[in-house]
């Protein structure tokens, strides 16, 4: 008898260890959030963790909501923070916070589970003090810290940063409606309304002064009221910029009916969205200027699968901000409200459009387009090798022309045709029988039909380039970017370029986080031709690309050193003309100095060759320092 009651007692023993192991099983993921678990944003931004808890159901995600609105001061907040994290026992492998007013709670975190990887989602790359989260209104003095002042503390954070993008949205506005007078923002008590709200207020006095502004908070008026003063303003041009209607008080049912409000709203003026999710609900909103949430969701995936799988510490990460943004406009409401349809902007995702001539004939207008190319392409192929073979004979009839026109004629017969016929030899030997090549022989073909692929594309590039330039056609996109996101792109375009044993030097002036307001694709159009010349005439030693805020002060500087032959005395201004090459035997068109040059120009900044340097050749462009 003694034995069956042992026997039962070290079965109850295995079973209460076993269900205690399984209550006690640490999280992969932990989610922290200051936002209610009602909220249709935290919803969204939650999205990739849940696909990625049914692609892998073996991990275990733990989330917990903080209501940051509902706490009173930051002593609540506090108590509710301790609270959370006293729950969950056992440190988890990550943490992921998301909302920018979390971000604030990451030395907390630290505290209880130091070095945490911890991965950061918000729509600003800041954080700001307690007091300020949860009381207040708008200050623009208030302390904005960025987020990289913890990965200089030695914090293991990353951050991805999913913008609220005011400026796009107000330029939208603008697009669709040009004869606005006046513009409502209307927010609520909360801690991301409070700042689109700065924002907003500060972008429309710099950019935008002879439009008429006004901001309506729930906090100084009720719905009836905001509907009142919104129809009192029926029949002039007007929209609004709806953020937030919510109050600390009763928040949770401010969050039930906020689409309430924001129904009466859309019926009454043109109203634009600042929340990706407000459009599933009403079908008279005008228009929201959003991230990319495709991008956002593969980022996010991406780097949950680098720390948990790859084990790459968050901290070994860059920054991410998410700047892609897509306009997504509405067809009804434009109806809804007499605005014009055809100033949509052709790249915007349009709702409930009409059906078109086009959706209903696409496949066959598309079979045509399809033939059509071919048979442009046949023609051009036939006039491009034409032309290559009667170059010779109109060299007398060019001489008759302008010197500069003689040295296009006789630079781009050789420089076009020594790639084309490469390329067409190589392909020619690719169609030899199977067992006729080697795999090494044919990989060796393809890499030679890429790289003078490559070349013809840049040559054809630099005419086009030319060509728009001199007859003013070539657009300048001014927008805030990432400058050393810049030189790692263009250091990507010509890795396939760099000469064996010569190392690629990077140097970085600029902090990440940074953003200057300049075209992107301009400034990385030039370092690549830089890097590209100093590919070409740098055998061994090293290519250095750096930036520097202090080289030049006021202006941004870039440059790219080689330790190549350099460049000649006396053709220091020379080689930025058009066709001049500093050894005829290498390729290249002679375009891209003159180029980058004048690209400069438009961007209002310089180009020129270092003479200070003396192990080979340093190219610099400075433009004007203008932060985002």
């Amino acid at each position: 008898m003694k034995k069956v009651h042992l026997s039962i007692l070290c079965l109850v023993f295995s079973l209460a260890s076993w269900a205690l192991s399984a209550q006690e099983k640490a999280a992969d993921i932990f989610v922290l959030s200051t936002h209610s678990e009602s909220s249709e944003w935290i919803k969204a931004m939650l999205s990739p963790i849940q696909q990625l808890e049914l692609e892998r159901p073996e991990w275990t995600v733990s989330k917990a909501f903080l209501h940051l609105t509902s706490h009173p001061n930051a002593a609540s907040l506090q108590r509710n923070l301790d609270s959370v994290l006293t729950a969950q026992a056992i440190r988890p492998r990550m943490v992921l916070m998301i909302g920018s007013s979390c971000f604030t709670l990451v030395p907390e975190v630290e505290k209880r589970w130091p070095d945490i990887p911890m991965l950061l989602i918000g729509e600003n790359d800041y954080y700001c003090d307690k007091e300020y989260l949860l009381e207040g209104s708008p200050y623009p003095e208030a302390n904005r810290y960025p987020v990289s002042n913890y990965v200089n503390q030695g914090l293991n954070v990353t951050l991805i940063t999913a913008p609220t993008m005011i400026r796009r949205t107000m330029d939208m506005i603008i697009q669709v409606q040009p004869d606005l007078e006046e513009v409502f923002f209307i927010g609520g008590e909360n801690f991301k309304s409070k700042e689109c709200q700065w924002r907003w207020e500060e972008y429309m006095s710099r950019s935008l002064p002879d439009i008429e502004r006004q901001t309506i908070l729930s906090t100084e008026t009720t719905t009836d009221k905001l509907i009142a003063m919104l129809e009192a303003n029926k029949g002039r041009n007007i929209a609004a910029v709806y953020c937030s209607w919510t109050l600390r008080e009763h928040y949770l049912e401010d969050i039930a009916s906020r689409h309430q409000t924001l129904s009466l709203i859309e019926r009454i003026v043109p109203t634009y969205s600042l929340n990706i999710t407000d459009f599933e609900k009403h079908p008279y909103l005008v228009g929201l200027y959003s991230f990319s949430f495709e991008e956002y969701s593969r980022t996010v995936n991406q780097h949950i699968l680098d720390i948990l799988d790859a084990g790459i510490q968050p901290k070994q990460m860059r920054f991410i901000s998410l700047q892609a943004g897509i306009a997504t406009l509405n067809y009804s409401a434009f109806n809804h409200f007499g605005l014009d349809p055809s100033l949509i902007p052709e790249d915007a995702v349009i709702l409930n459009e009409p059906p078109t001539l086009w959706s209903r004939h696409r496949s066959y207008v598309l079979w045509g387009i399809f033939f059509l190319i071919i048979g442009v392409g046949a023609v051009v192929f036939f006039v491009l090798t034409h032309s290559i073979r009667s170059m010779r004979k109109a060299r007398n009839i060019a001489q008759q022309a302008s010197k500069m026109k003689t040295a296009f004629i006789q630079n781009m017969s050789h420089e076009v045709r020594t790639p084309l016929n490469a390329i067409m030899g190589f392909s020619q030997l690719l169609c030899l029988p199977d067992d006729y090549l080697t795999e090494e022989e044919k990989a060796d073909y393809l890499s030679n039909i890429v790289n003078n692929s490559q070349m013809l594309n840049m040559m054809l590039s630099d005419m086009m380039s030319i060509a728009d330039i001199d007859s003013g056609r070539y657009i300048v996109n001014n927008a805030p970017v990432n400058i050393n996101e810049m030189g790692r792109q263009a250091i990507v375009s010509v890795e396939n370029r760099i000469p064996p044993g010569v190392k690629m030097v990077r140097e970085r002036g600029v902090p990440d986080e940074a953003r200057f307001v300049t075209d992107g694709m301009r400034i990385q159009q030039i370092l690549v031709n830089f890097l590209t010349n100093a590919c070409k005439y740098t055998q061994e030693g090293e290519i250095t690309i750096g930036n520097s805020l202090t080289e030049n002060p006021g202006q941004i500087t870039f440059y790219v050193a080689d330790t190549g032959p350099g460049v000649p005395e006396g053709m220091e201004e020379s080689i930025f003309e058009r066709f001049v090459k500093l050894d005829e035997f290498k390729q290249g068109s002679g375009l891209g100095l003159s180029i980058c040059r004048m690209i400069a120009q438009r961007l209002g900044g310089k180009v020129w060759l270092d003479t200070s340097y003396k192990k080979g050749a340093r190219f610099v462009l400075t433009i004007p320092k203008v932060e985002a």
